[in-house]
């Protein structure tokens, strides 16, 4: 799938376009881009599949996923996508170490049912880290109206 996140002068625009052709998109404040890049890195490298990528590749639309009767009916990978992206953003502003990430998202997602844990080590977060850090930097490098393209 690819994800094309446009740049704006306030707003930005997420788009992804499936591999039949298909696509969802929507308007995005001006801060979430960094969620969305984390959602990203976070999913790839841990090859979750139910997150919100791996959704919407499944053929869910960004609505869909913003809709609390069908978010809390997701699947508990979805949930482990969130808390691993929501403490990714806190690693990448470094307001926590790579140590705190992994006793963070152990602790948050062990507290929730039925979610599997992935294995993590320093070396896997600090990987996660950096891309995450790099692409943030790329999208904070372009100008209005160009884009951030991934592939998931």
């Amino acid at each position: 799938m690819e994800i094309i996140i446009t740049k704006g002068e306030h707003r930005n625009t997420l788009l992804c376009k499936r591999t039949d052709g298909t696509f969802t998109s929507a308007d995005l404040g001006p801060e979430i881009p960094n969620h969305d890049i984390a959602h990203f890195v976070a999913e790839k490298k841990f090859n979750l599949t139910k997150g919100f990528y791996g959704n919407i590749a499944n053929g869910m639309t960004i609505n869909d996923l913003s809709n609390k009767d069908i978010i809390k009916n997701l699947d508990s990978e979805s949930w482990l996508a969130e808390i691993m992206t929501r403490n990714l953003q806190s690693l990448g502003s470094e307001t926590i170490s790579i140590k705190e990430y992994i006793a963070l998202v152990t602790w948050e997602a062990s507290s929730m049912q039925n979610i599997k844990i992935p294995a993590m080590n320093q070396t896997q977060i600090s990987e996660l880290q950096s891309e995450y850090i790099q692409l943030c930097k790329q999208w904070n490098s372009i100008s209005k109206n160009e884009q951030l393209q991934l592939h998931f």
